[in-house]
């Protein structure tokens, strides 16, 4: 296929060369360069506010440096008759021949669109829009997350990744002969327009108390509560009652908790993140018929940060896939004895940044749910799915990775649980924050060509917290994680 990237040499940006190399990389593609005009970039004040960002917080993102050097590819002249144009500029080329590929933000050109939801400090929607004689098909729609919403550096660095990662996909699909389909266009926002200036008050006045949060103790953070299991296996009901704390000492917090039972005991993995260290641990608690539960103990670190230590038995072992992420692998790990020893048993996948691993079998094959990250893109929003015939592999990637992009229902947030012959994976909604909320998204679809699930659930945390991401359960037990205030 014949690609033609149609750019702005004075207004070249780090997403868009990033773009260019994508599609290089794209097998069976003749890539070239015409030369445009952009329209609908960044104001004045944006620049004058990364400035201020750079000055006062050496804010710095490769997505939004400006690139003095052309890319090194050929110029398209009278004779170039691409297959695909994908316009960068917004000048007008979709008056042009043959189909256009372009991406709008909330509706509006990218930059322009993606800097007003990060002043605004809402999640933006993205749209990959294709021209064909005329007529235009939505062929994605993706609602990316950024991390570090008081960063206007940060936040439209992250989106613009995602833009460029989007597109990249876009044009792969295209590539690759799948039928460009039509979605319904997302709905426009509604808009506060925040100004440059009132951004970079808001962030200041956050920082500081943040600041002050922390060197008075007082700084939230992640904690785990449990309870005895109510309901039988109909779906969750989440509420404050009857959840009890995990207590700790102020120099660690717990999150990411899983739950088994054996043998008549009851035992609770947890992550435990020694604050002094900054590297994340797997401990284990049991807990008795009575209710009463020890203090967590270590049982498996490694040189990475560890979490996520999602449990599972085959083949009359047990078997742990913890999120190793730290040094982009997938890793499996047995009992040897359970529970308190792990050996390495294989790596399931290299060089990937998945976080979460949630493994699901489904007729003959088994499935891996992770959450997935691209350069410059967050892990908070991307699903990503592999397929293989045991848990030991070979795992290979669904064609259509990440199979969806959506802060609200795409990270795992725990086992997947069979509901009156459905499954029900529980969700995270990162919207505003990493965590925010808790959901429950049913999968309708689950092929080699296709996924799509419904979300029917969302569990909002309570009282002072602000976070919920974590929900798993077994015969006797149900357990969360919450980000709120300190015990």
């Amino acid at each position: 296929m014949r690609i033609d990237i149609r750019l702005d040499p004075a207004e070249l940006r780090g997403w868009q060369v990033e773009v260019v190399a994508g599609l290089r990389a794209l097998p069976e593609c003749e890539v070239r360069i015409s030369k445009g005009r952009a329209t609908g970039g960044l104001p004045k004040s944006a620049e004058t506010l990364f400035w201020l960002e750079r000055t006062l917080f050496h804010a710095e993102h490769g997505a939004l440096a400006t690139h003095a050097g052309w890319p090194d590819l050929p110029i398209a002249d009278g004779d170039w008759n691409p297959d695909l144009r994908i316009d960068l500029c917004g000048d007008g080329s979709e008056e042009r021949a043959g189909d256009v590929l372009t991406i709008r933000c909330d509706g509006e050109p990218l930059e322009a669109g993606a800097l007003a939801a990060v002043l605004d400090e809402r999640a933006p929607c993205f749209e990959t829009v294709l021209a064909i004689e005329g007529a235009s098909r939505v062929l994605s729609v993706w609602r990316p997350a950024v991390e570090n919403p008081r960063s206007a550096t940060a936040a439209l660095g992250m989106l613009l990744g995602r833009a460029a990662h989007m597109l990249v996909h876009d044009a792969a699909r295209l590539v690759e002969g799948i039928p460009a389909g039509s979605l319904a266009a997302p709905p426009a926002p509604a808009k506060r327009n925040r100004s440059a200036a009132g951004f970079l008050a808001a962030s200041l006045s956050a920082r500081v108390r943040h600041r002050i949060e922390r060197q008075l103790g007082r700084a939230p953070n992640w904690f785990v509560a449990w309870r005895e299991r109510t309901g039988g296996d109909e779906l969750p009901v989440i509420t404050p009652t009857g959840f009890r704390r995990l207590a700790d000492d102020g120099q660690r917090f717990y999150a990411d908790p899983f739950l088994w039972e054996r043998d008549g005991k009851r035992y609770l993995f947890v992550e435990e993140f020694p604050y002094a260290t900054g590297k994340g641990v797997l401990s284990l608690s049991e807990i008795d018929g009575d209710g009463k539960i020890d203090r967590p103990r270590v049982i498996f670190e490694t040189d990475c940060h560890l979490s996520y230590p999602f449990l599972f038995e085959h083949e009359g072992a047990h078997w742990m896939i913890p999120e190793t992420s730290a040094r982009r692998t997938v890793e499996l790990y047995r009992a040897d004895p359970f529970p308190d020893r792990w050996t390495l048993h294989s790596v399931l996948l290299e060089n990937v940044d998945l976080g979460d691993a949630t493994l699901q079998k489904v007729s003959d094959s088994w499935w891996m749910f992770a959450g997935s990250r691209e350069r410059w893109t967050s892990s908070w929003d991307a699903l990503s799915l592999y397929r293989a015939p045991s848990p030991f592999g070979p795992w290979q990637p669904h064609p259509g990775n990440p199979v969806m992009v959506d802060l609200n229902a795409a990270r795992p947030a725990g086992r997947i649980l069979e509901i009156g012959g459905r499954l029900v994976r529980p969700v995270q909604n990162c919207d505003g924050l990493y965590g925010a909320a808790l959901g429950f998204a049913e999968i309708r679809t689950l092929t080699s060509e296709a996924y799509a699930q419904t979300l029917s659930a969302m569990v909002l945390p309570w009282g002072d917290n602000t976070g919920l991401h974590t929900f798993n359960r077994s015969a006797s037990l149900e357990v969360i994680d919450l980000f709120g205030p300190r015990g």
